[in-house]
């Protein structure tokens, strides 16, 4: 519903400023963690469409996240150089707001229609990542990111801001082992190749740029840009590809190497993909260990915005889980298990819940409202969860306190409760009663669980993972 009255009067005005022109129409969109506005601005030349975005409110603590004038500032040195990326009218640090050409286009959390144009449009994408690669933060006017150094001094830049905002998070306390270790080895194993410097997105691919017509028309949200490597950010499209899916990897990589005159190089992708879950916060990707999240960093995310409206929230959680074993065991050379498990016999009721996402499934299609049909979804989801549960819940709880009370030393019901006994498994790790590769294996098993619960909720994403090179 377009609305010119939605805006702050304060943005409004500053619109209005910058454009030398009116506001004539307004429409809140999804924006990924933020919020989102089309608008139009009526000038004498003609009417623009525009796009606004709003903040994240970072303030001046430590942040994964860049600020708008960085994301202008990326914006501005690339058009020159023909890469699809949106005029900027405006950016406002008071206001926390970016305001850009409007790109026509649709974003691939929505892959293309048909094989055809999804290979269309990955090849595209793939050309415009080896273009800004090929030209190399020398050649682009950034002033913010500073000096142009070595892939070892930028990365031990990021080392040092995701080790700030993981101090600042946990403040008296510890990070999670699987945090700390992955942080230590990361310090300890930078990689000692050299190369070309280059602007790296991060979060690049799949979800972060438009497509229209087998191309891509916009390559948007450069959060998490700065200086480095460009393994980091095939490390962080093999991330999008394992989330969204982005054709056959392989052949991408493939002409990635033509396009660019960039060899891969395997190893150093496998510590970017560590090194991206630094980057997202000491919680990310870790289930609960017993203890609350109260000392969590607020993500500045916009509380409006509902990105667990479809339940995807639910599966995509167990997924980061997996991605994250994997990345830590690939890195550091760790066994991985397989995802077998013991379960215990289907209940005498399971048929109604069949039932009930039947009588779900035949609703959707007679539903217009969008807000009505992601929830539908949610439910739906939601309710194959709580099937899988109802079924194995209470074993896989006990197989869980069993896996603890062994690390532990202890006879399974001496824990009070799960909650305690993670709390303790963790904090015997810490004091090196419980070694690391112990506590990954435990990780791993309570993942299985988990992941299995999760299966017919998670579709595709269960059959998912790390994207082969070769």
């Amino acid at each position: 519903m377009s609305d010119p009255q939605a805006l702050d009067p304060s943005v409004a005005s500053w619109i209005e400023a910058v454009t030398d022109g009116t506001i004539v129409d307004v429409q809140q969109i999804p924006a990924g963690g933020r919020l989102g506005w089309f608008v139009d601005v009526r000038r004498p030349e003609g009417t623009e469409a525009l796009f606004l975005q709003s903040g994240r409110g970072l303030g001046d603590g430590p942040s994964t996240f860049q600020g708008f004038e960085i994301e202008a500032e990326v914006y501005r040195a690339l058009r020159p150089h023909g890469l699809p990326v949106p005029r900027v009218w405006g950016v406002d640090k008071a206001l926390d707001v970016l305001l850009v050409d409007r790109i026509p286009g649709t974003v691939w959390f929505h892959p293309p229609a048909t094989p055809e144009e999804q290979e269309s449009v990955a090849r595209d994408f793939i050309r415009h990542l080896a273009t800004w690669h090929r030209i190399g933060a020398e050649a682009l006017d950034l002033p913010s990111f500073g000096p142009v150094r070595s892939w070892r001094e930028h990365q031990l830049d990021q080392l040092a801001k995701a080790e700030a905002l993981m101090a600042a998070a946990v403040g008296d306390g510890r990070a999670d082992p699987l945090v700390e270790q992955a942080m230590a080895w990361l310090r300890a194993n930078v990689p000692d190749a050299e190369g070309p410097v280059v602007l790296v997105q991060g979060d690049t691919g799949p979800g972060n740029f438009l497509y229209e017509d087998g191309r891509v028309t916009g390559i948007i949200d450069w959060e998490l840009a700065h200086l480095g490597d460009p393994m980091d950010d095939i490390a962080w499209l093999s991330w999008r590809a394992t989330q969204h899916g982005f054709t056959h990897f392989p052949d991408r990589i493939r002409e990635y190497e033509e396009l660019s005159g960039i060899a891969v190089d395997e190893a150093r992708v496998r510590y970017y993909r560590l090194n991206a879950f630094s980057r997202l916060g000491p919680w990310f990707g870790l289930p609960s260990m017993g203890r609350g999240a109260a000392a969590r960093l607020d993500t500045g995310e916009a509380p409006e915005v509902n990105r667990a409206a479809d339940g995807s929230a639910l599966i995509l959680s167990t997924l980061h889980r997996r991605m994250r074993l994997d990345a830590t065991c690939d890195a550091m050379g760790l066994p991985k298990p397989g995802r077998e498990v013991d379960e215990a016999p289907e209940p005498a009721h399971s048929g109604m819940y069949d039932r009930i996402l039947e009588q779900l499934r035949s609703m959707v299609p007679r539903i217009e409202d969008r807000t009505a049909v992601n929830t539908t979804k949610a439910i739906a989801r939601q309710l194959k969860y709580l099937r899988e549960l109802d079924r194995n819940g209470e074993l896989f709880a006990a197989q869980e306190r069993e896996d603890i009370a062994e690390l532990l030393g202890r006879r399974p019901e001496s824990l009070e409760s799960l909650d305690e006994g993670r709390a303790a498994l963790v904090d015997a790790t810490h004091e090196g009663k419980v070694a690391f590769e112990d506590y990954v294996a435990y990780h791993w098993r309570r993942l299985r669980r988990d992941d299995h619960l999760m299966r017919h909720a998670s579709g595709a994403l269960y059959e998912r993972a790390w994207p082969d090179l070769r």
